[in-house]
């Protein structure tokens, strides 16, 4: 049996007992095999959340055309108002500013959405670019990380820049992450107040307050992305 073969069964669940050993023995022995296996193990996993969010978007939109009784609607308000306050980690403090940098960043970071090159089912997805952002998307972030890297050795890209800064954010190489966000002067407008809102977590995380300040007030001041985030995050620096 062939390698793709291998790897189309193994997540068919066909493997027969012989072949889920010859399978095994590959992904142990075998370092190309088992970058391709990780490739197509991430792809799958883009697919899905891409049906998944299909799907919640179906969902949500056959709610909405459903007539619900005044009673009902406001016990599902109480219930949902109940369980979001409970999950905030805000919630147990007594103020706001009893949070420090870390809970700060923690409360506020989320890797930046793919925006720039969508994965789309069935078109080829073989090239340095689709793997990077396969594996971003998969949280496949060390991953991620190499192919960003590949991308740019070939070539300076800003907004491929970007993107590996939120990687390494993730990571927790901050300084790291600082440097390229400081110095990637080329990134196209429509991302420029995103990468102030990053640089400003990447400030908090590492306690430079009166960095993270400045990026927060462009934030604020721009008005088109996060304003409302970055003015309560403002209010709970110290």
């Amino acid at each position: 049996m062939t390698k793709d073969k291998l790897i189309a069964h193994y997540f068919s669940k066909t493997l027969s007992p012989e072949a889920q050993k010859e399978f095994d023995h590959l992904l142990a022995t075998d370092p190309e095999f088992k970058k391709t296996f990780k490739f197509q193990e991430n792809l799958k996993t883009v697919i899905k959340k891409d049906t998944q969010t299909q799907l919640k978007e179906e969902l949500q939109s056959f709610e909405n055309s459903t007539k619900t009784s005044s009673k009902t609607y406001i016990k599902w308000l109480v219930a949902a108002s109940i369980i979001i306050l409970l999950a905030l980690p805000s919630f147990w403090y007594f103020g706001s500013s009893s949070l420090d940098n870390d809970a700060l960043f923690a409360n506020n970071f989320t890797p930046f959405e793919n925006v720039v090159h969508p994965i789309v089912r069935g078109e080829a997805s073989d090239d340095l670019k689709s793997k990077a952002f396969i594996s971003y998307e998969a949280k496949d972030y060390k991953e991620a990380l190499n192919y960003f890297d590949a991308i740019l050795k070939e070539s300076d890209n800003a907004t491929i820049s970007f993107y590996k800064a939120n990687v390494l954010l993730q990571l927790n190489k901050n300084n790291e992450a600082i440097k390229i966000l400081e110095q990637n002067n080329e990134l196209p407008q429509k991302l420029k107040v995103q990468q102030q809102w990053y640089l400003a977590l990447a400030y908090i995380k590492t306690n430079n307050t009166k960095k993270a300040r400045v990026s927060l007030n462009t934030v604020i001041e721009n008005g088109t992305y996060k304003k409302n985030a970055a003015e309560q995050l403002l209010e709970q620096l110290d």
